[in-house]
């Protein structure tokens, strides 16, 4: 199907050839297209067929429907949708896009590979099913978005046949390999918390492969905001966190038990306020793996009166990594310190000082024997060293703390990414960047989903790009003919089913035939028969069988390809297929 969006709107069908069907029930694929031609189009050599007319009258804004859907809050964007925007986005956030972390029913969710979440805004489109056949052809969908005074708002999607939308502009060699990614935590399904804190889910999605389990301690101390500014614009994308107290807990924590010898990275998006709510210390964790495992505490006494005993959490001096920021009442004040240690030598080094109110990017990573921090996408600071010793524990992950009530992180952070080998100086430099028209920071392709069985498109994305998709230039249906609308193609599917009936012939039916032309002079009225008939080695030959409903209608006639002679000395069975 190809199709183009604007004021008018017709219907081309051209035939798309069955090839050799071997299963049963078996698919089809049709080829359908849309153009902005006023006049209507055959079908097999048919006029005046216009099926968008005919059949979505009502619907003169799009065909099939196209709309757009907001937050979880439902608000209803633009009056003029005939779609309801809040049960479109129940419709979609229950039956296909669960959390992760739930059961997904297998009927609803087969496609392959699809990575399943909502944004803040949705674009979607939906083909009508019975009308553009039973659903949309696995890597047959195709789709320009148009944009008369934009290139940033141009741009081509294509489906992986997986169920995943994605931008054909991105060059996906340019994102880090996946099996090295160990954590990601974008915060993007946490839209739904904007206005919610007292309705908090308890976790966060790590949608990393490793899928580990991120529990959020203290939620009423989090809060969730805009996520990290585009890098050539003033506009943000997707889901930040605001830490005040709150903070993440990371299991299995042995997942980040980098020893002397691993090369591994940390890259984040970090935005600090001028203060720290806790300033005791002079730093702050960030990522911290050196304070001791659940239940294992030093007991430490009080003595005097009205005092009672208190229990520490146990520092350890053997740890892979702890990531600090140094605040005001530091010696590097809003730095960010990188240490490793064995317990007998610790390697640090530090940042220059970050502008509070200021999102920056930030990659701390220990590489041979280097040890790193990238300020957006420039080497920073560098120290070189090494250990001689293991830098393993057994203690637990935090995201924000230390795991106790001190020395807890005050700041926004989004796009946190822990990555098990030394990140090269592109792979650096994509991962800070989050321009407007092709920014790599999400270190994705994927815009949205595709569900080939309903015939839904959804583009779901969280970067600004892609907020009006398919909406027209200020997303109201405002397309001024085709220059801000949309082209596109998809092949639709329809099932055919292969019938089979057996017609048995007794050897004592059928042996004469009504073929006027075996008559005496081929007269229809003749009583006689030409000599060549009259021989007992004479048997009739069947060409053509018809089928009859019980009310005795004719509804299909089989052809034979060759005559088939009509013994009488057996019964016979004629064996008819054919597909519906």
């Amino acid at each position: 199907m190809s199709f183009q969006f604007g004021n008018s709107l017709s219907l081309i069908w051209k035939k798309l050839k069955k090839g050799d069907y071997t299963v049963r029930p078996f698919e089809v694929y049709k080829l359908w297209n849309f153009n902005t031609d006023s006049g209507s189009r055959d079908y097999y050599g048919n006029h005046g067929i216009n099926v968008y007319r005919s059949l979505y009258a009502e619907n003169h804004k799009y065909y099939g429907n196209v709309a757009t859907i907001s937050s979880s809050l439902y608000d209803r964007v633009f009056t003029s949708q005939s779609l309801d925007p809040k049960m479109l986005w129940y419709y979609l956030d229950h039956v296909y896009y669960t959390d992760e972390s739930k059961e997904k029913d297998p009927a609803l969710l087969a496609e392959f590979e699809r990575k399943l979440y909502l944004a803040e805004s949705s674009s979607v489109m939906i083909m009508p099913r019975g009308v553009f056949g039973e659903g949309i052809r696995r890597g047959s969908f195709n789709l320009a978005n148009l944009h008369a005074d934009s290139s940033s708002l141009r741009y081509s999607i294509v489906d992986d046949s997986k169920g995943n939308l994605k931008d054909a502009s991105f060059v996906e060699s340019n994102f880090v390999d996946e099996q090295f990614s160990y954590l990601y935590i974008g915060f993007n399904e946490k839209y739904r918390e904007y206005e919610f804190r007292n309705k908090q889910f308890e976790y966060v999605l790590d949608t990393s492969p490793k899928k580990n389990n991120v529990s959020i301690i203290r939620p009423k101390q989090i809060s969730y905001h805009s996520g990290i500014p585009t890098t050539d614009t003033s506009q943000s994308s997707g889901t930040s966190v605001a830490l005040n107290g709150g903070y993440f807990e990371v299991r299995p924590s042995q997942n980040f038990n980098f020893n002397k010898g691993n090369a591994f990275a940390f890259s984040f998006w970090v935005n600090v306020p001028p203060t720290q709510s806790d300033e005791n210390s002079s730093y702050n964790y960030l990522f911290n793996k050196n304070y001791s495992i659940d239940g294992d505490y030093e007991y430490v006494p009080k003595t005097g009166r009205g005092t009672s005993n208190q229990y520490i959490a146990k520092r350890s001096s053997q740890y892979p990594f702890d990531i600090t920021f140094n605040n005001r009442t530091s010696g590097n004040p809003f730095s960010i310190s990188f240490k490793q240690s064995s317990g007998k030598e610790t390697n640090e080094v530090i940042s220059s000082a970050l502008n509070p109110g200021q999102w920056y990017h930030v990659v701390c990573q220990k590489s041979s024997s280097y040890y790193q921090i990238w300020l957006d996408g420039t080497l920073d600071s560098v120290v070189t060293a090494s250990v001689s010793e293991g830098t393993t524990n057994e203690n637990n992950f935090f995201i924000g703390s230390n795991g106790t009530n001190t020395g807890t992180f005050s700041g926004s952070l989004d796009e946190i990414r822990v990555y098990k080998k030394g990140l090269s100086s592109n792979e650096i430099s994509y991962l800070s960047n989050n321009s407007f028209q092709n920014g790599y920071a999400y270190q994705t392709a994927r815009i949205g989903n595709i569900f080939y069985k309903s015939g839904t498109v959804v583009v779901s994305d969280p970067r600004p790009k892609y907020a009006n998709a398919m909406m027209g230039q200020f997303g109201n249906f405002d397309y001024g003919g085709t220059s801000y609308g949309f082209t596109g193609s998809f092949r639709s599917t329809t099932t055919f089913y292969e019938h089979e009936v057996i017609c048995k012939i007794r050897r004592s039916e059928y042996n004469f035939t009504l073929n006027p032309s075996i008559r005496k002079d081929k007269d229809p009225y003749a009583d006689t028969a030409e000599d060549y008939v009259t021989s007992s080695f004479f048997n009739p030959y069947i060409t053509t069988i018809g089928l009859y409903n019980e009310n005795r209608d004719l509804v299909a006639v089989a052809k034979l390809a060759s005559p088939l002679e009509k013994r009488d000395d057996v019964d016979m069975n004629i064996i008819i297929r054919w597909d519906v």
